[in-house]
């Protein structure tokens, strides 16, 4: 008997007779040194013994300290991942990760408050949205009502503009803008027919 004083005889043939072998039945004499022989041990190459409460042992868990295992998919464990929830990481760096962030896409926002956000805004900085639709957005737009954008050049923009069409406007005060008015300088529109 190789071990006379051991009553399993070394039962793991590790060469180690009790009451010398604290792990009889393990042969790797408790592996991750939790002092949980490996026999018993739950998880016998990790000591922390499964510490994020996976279900999986550190030794085969790719995330041994985040009970999520990556839920992003971004290859950055949750304990470390930044946005954990945001497999893009905060794509437009304004601070606020995708899955909080109602412009994910969008440093600013939506700036203009317009429920567009700028990634998709096609006038970033106009809540209106070119309102006239001429292609100007409002915030460099010098008429942001007027789609012809003062057409008659008398600096007044058609919306507010009397007479849209009409550079000297209705400069006889006859009500007649200058464009439709046979007689633009005579108030009385050749009042005699001559």
């Amino acid at each position: 008997d190789s071990c006379e004083f051991d009553p399993y005889n070394d039962a793991d043939s590790d060469l180690v007779c009790s009451p010398d072998d604290v792990c009889q039945f393990d042969d790797e004499h408790d592996a991750d040194s939790d002092d949980i022989c490996g026999d018993v041990d739950s998880c016998p190459y990790d000591a922390g013994n499964d510490f994020d409460s996976d279900a999986l042992c550190a030794d085969i868990d790719s995330c041994p300290l985040d009970a999520d295992n990556d839920f992003d998919d971004d290859a950055i464990c949750g304990n470390i991942d930044h946005c954990p929830f945001d497999s893009h990481n905060d794509a437009d760096v304004d601070l606020l990760c995708g899955d909080v962030d109602s412009c994910p896409n969008d440093l600013d926002n939506d700036i203009d408050s317009d429920l567009v956000c700028g990634d998709r805004d096609s006038c970033t900085y106009d809540s209106s949205n070119d309102i006239d639709s001429d292609n100007i957005c409002g915030e460099v737009d010098s008429c942001p009502y007027d789609a012809d954008n003062d057409f008659d050049s008398d600096s007044i923009c058609g919306d507010i503009d009397s007479c849209p069409h009409a550079v000297d406007n209705d400069i006889d005060s006859d009500s007649l803008c200058g464009n439709a008015d046979s007689c633009p300088h005579d108030e009385e529109n050749d009042f005699d027919s001559d």
